[in-house]
């Protein structure tokens, strides 16, 4: 039986970005994920014995394994375990797919999750076409200037790499196109991906069923005028229950984690 892991604490700062923004191919983290969920394969021999990542160091290796157990294997609670279980044990299509591992890191990594709502979704709903890395390096710069109390002493370079590799994550993710010039693509999320998005978002904050007041919201992907409407049509597929006083947009998870995964792929 796998168990949930506490790798990190998810409330540091640290710069797992620039790891996994330096994979290559990311079918690989797929595999090593479904090597981890299935226990039909070792997780530690696909990176470490086969070297399917490519890499020439054991060193590498080593430090690729970290970053994808405290990125993608790193679970809260039970609840967190049977939801991500649940989904990399069914063939959810790749776009799913790449929302899940999106999702995942945004619980697993403070600075990912708040790059990519204080700069990422912000500008993405701003109507702008493009990202580029001065916008993220601004936003580190800034943070860094307003928390000095951390005592994260980035330098430059580990800023300017910080910017580099969230743009490759995301661009990698199929959420940005282009070499040079990233330019933002369209997110489209599914029936089935926006429920799955609150109960990852209920994960995040599990002391409130107001998700208005959820700070992960705007990595739903979904904007603010389309959003009640869409959810009041899922509501109606008894995914959830929902309650909307004008004010507070209260969802009550009626499944459990395990069971929602049973429900929205019928399996």
């Amino acid at each position: 039986m796998i168990e949930t892991k506490n790798l990190n604490n998810p409330g540091d700062y640290d710069t797992t970005i620039n790891v996994i923004g330096g994979i290559k191919d990311y079918g690989n983290i797929y595999k090593a994920i479904e090597a981890h969920v299935s226990e039909k394969d070792s997780f530690q021999e696909l990176i470490l014995d086969r070297n399917e990542f490519n890499l020439r160091t054991e060193k590498s290796r080593l430090r690729i394994q970290k970053a994808i157990e405290v990125a993608f294997l790193n679970f809260q609670n039970q609840n967190h375990l049977d939801l991500f279980n649940g989904l990399f044990k069914r063939s959810v299509p790749l776009p799913g797919r790449e929302l899940i591992l999106f999702w995942q890191f945004s619980l697993s990594n403070r600075l990912f999750r708040e790059i990519s709502t204080e700069v990422f979704t912000k500008i993405y709903f701003s109507g702008r076409a493009s990202l580029s890395k001065d916008d993220i390096t601004a936003y580190l710069k800034e943070f860094l200037s307003q928390n000095k109390h951390l005592n994260l002493r980035w330098s430059e370079n580990t800023i300017l790499t910080l910017s580099t590799k969230y743009l490759n994550i995301m661009t990698k993710l199929n959420f940005l196109e282009g070499a040079r010039t990233k330019t933002f693509k369209y997110i489209s999320v599914s029936a089935e991906n926006l429920t799955l998005f609150l109960y990852f978002a209920r994960l995040h904050n599990s002391e409130s069923q107001n998700i208005l007041k959820n700070e992960i919201l705007p990595l739903s992907f979904v904007s603010p005028e389309d959003l009640l409407e869409r959810l009041k049509k899922l509501s109606m597929k008894d995914f959830y229950k929902m309650n909307f006083n004008g004010v507070d947009l209260n969802i009550e998870l009626i499944h459990s984690y395990k069971g929602i995964c049973n429900v929205l792929y019928n399996r």
